[in-house]
């Protein structure tokens, strides 16, 4: 019998007061959306202010609940530090990505309040997913994550390639969704257990060389782990992410980039670390395998792309490489190390997109967004604040010292170090060295090209600038605070 007390509401505050201030919404939308004065494009408009509004009281409520550590809901969801700083964590940047979305709608005229609706039920499930602490919560929260998706993916109905992306991602989504339940289904048919405390400490009371299903179990954890791979692009189960990343629009391109991938690393650092450490000992080749295809894949797939979507979609699965490769150390440095890296990957990916959905250019009597890579051309003439903030962060992004990203690649190389893992150091060295080539040749475009035809840059609003300003100085604070981080990871690491 399921035993509801007050402290189960407490924990859920946040989760509660969106989903009921999202229904809410939904009403509010179905009633004016027919209305002449108050239908569209008005109604989005202010449901995207709602929303926002609802974010910052999120926020607020999220600050509110600090408790150590609850296990609650009949053991289906867990509230300690690493949920409470990850729900954290994606409120603030989804507050961050829907200001930073406004004038791209109404230049866009995506002037549908479905949009912000469906956006935020894919926000509520993440914060399920960063507090599941069972099998069967955590793949009902995954599944309402990818329904949100699949229909933002296919968002732009006049568009063929937005159809197309969401046919893809729901193709391929559904096919890693049912590996997922096919492994959940194993392993409760072989232990009895959905529950991740009592997982923990059924493989702790018992010797995974004598025990007679390891395989199966192994098998479980396999598939589990292919569709969590799949979830965040990892190679090679990566096939969907440069289409999906090019064919949706560019600000539901913007949603997929910076925030699932938060939660679902989250997710994994629970299963690896905390639930079933003596089994991935095991399966550490897996890990590996994929952080070092993610990152040969990433590395010389972005070499060839001449589209900015795309060519974010490569660098993406190469980032994902290096995450992997802090899991892959087994070890809670390495760990640490990944979600550092996770956390500052977050913050550039907004950066990047921000500049994106600002930037446009000026083709009389209308405007056009950056698609190609070469659009950005001598963009330190006609606007070298804004070419001196994407330097910045391609530099952090390819690793060049002193920037936050520098840092980031160099806790997870300590900690592959720390745990003897030379060779694949050292391939992560080189493939970081090589991926350094198509962010410095970016550079060279927006600084160096020499053409005779100067393209225009439409003035960016004032509130999309303050929004991407703002940005720069989150992550300016991380750089001026970088020598803490890295003189404690220092000491976690060898001491």
């Amino acid at each position: 019998m399921l035993l509801i007390s007050s402290y189960d509401f407490y924990i859920l505050s946040t989760e509660i007061y969106f989903l009921n201030a999202i229904c809410a919404l939904l009403i509010y939308g179905v009633i004016f959306n027919t209305s002449y004065n108050r239908g569209t494009p008005v109604l989005d408009y202010n449901i995207g202010g709602l929303c926002t509004q609802i974010l910052i009281i999120g926020m607020w409520l999220t600050l509110c609940s600090q408790e150590p550590y609850i296990i609650s809901w009949n053991a289906l969801l867990v509230h300690d530090f690493l949920s409470f700083g990850i729900k954290s964590i994606i409120i603030v940047i989804s507050l961050l990505w829907s200001l930073t979305i406004f004038s791209y709608n109404k230049i866009e005229k995506i002037n549908f309040y479905e949009y912000w609706i469906v956006s935020m039920l894919a926000i509520i499930a993440m914060l399920f997913i960063s507090c599941s602490y069972d099998f069967l919560s955590m793949y009902l929260s995954i599944e309402f994550q990818s329904i949100a998706f699949y229909i933002l993916a296919s968002f732009k109905r006049t568009s063929e390639f937005s159809t197309e992306a969401g046919l893809k991602y729901f193709v391929l989504g559904a096919f890693s969704s049912a590996l997922l339940l096919l492994g959940i289904s194993l392993l409760y048919g072989i232990t009895g257990l959905t529950n991740f405390g009592d997982l923990s400490k059924f493989f702790l009371s018992i010797s995974a060389e004598n025990f007679i299903f390891i395989n199966t179990i192994l098998f479980s954890i396999v598939l589990i782990e292919v569709a969590l791979l799949f979830k965040i692009s990892a190679a090679p189960f990566h096939m969907w992410s440069p289409d999906v990343y090019e064919g949706a629009p560019t600000n539901v391109t913007s949603f997929f980039g910076i925030l699932p991938k938060l939660a679902l690393v989250s997710l994994m650092f629970r299963i690896i670390f905390l639930i079933l450490p003596s089994i991935f000992a095991h399966l550490n080749f897996t890990v590996i395998i994929c952080a070092i295809l993610s990152m040969i894949i990433g590395t010389f797939g972005a070499l060839a792309q001449a589209k900015w979507k795309r060519f974010i979609a490569y660098s993406t699965i190469s980032h994902v490489g290096f995450i992997l490769a802090g899991f892959s150390t087994l070890e809670f440095n390495g760990a640490f190390s990944a979600l550092f890296y996770i956390l500052i990957y977050v913050l550039t990916s907004l950066i990047i997109f921000s500049i994106l959905l600002s930037s446009r250019c000026w083709s009389y009597p209308t405007t056009y967004q950056l698609r190609y890579l070469t659009d950005v051309v001598n963009l330190v003439i006609t606007n070298p604040i804004l070419a001196g903030s994407l330097i910045i962060v391609l530099f952090s992004m390819a690793g060049i010292p002193p920037f936050p990203g520098f840092f980031a690649k160099m806790f997870v190389l300590l900690s592959l170090l720390k745990e003897q893992l030379i060779g694949f150091a050292i391939i992560a060295v080189s493939l970081s060295c090589i991926s350094c080539f198509y962010y410095i040749r970016l550079i060279q475009i927006m600084c160096f090209s020499h053409v005779k035809t100067i393209l225009i840059f439409y003035p960016i609003e004032k509130e999309k600038a303050i929004i991407l300003s703002f940005n720069l100085l989150l992550f300016t604070l991380i750089f001026l605070k970088i020598d803490l981080i890295s003189n404690f990871v220092y000491c976690m690491l060898f001491f």
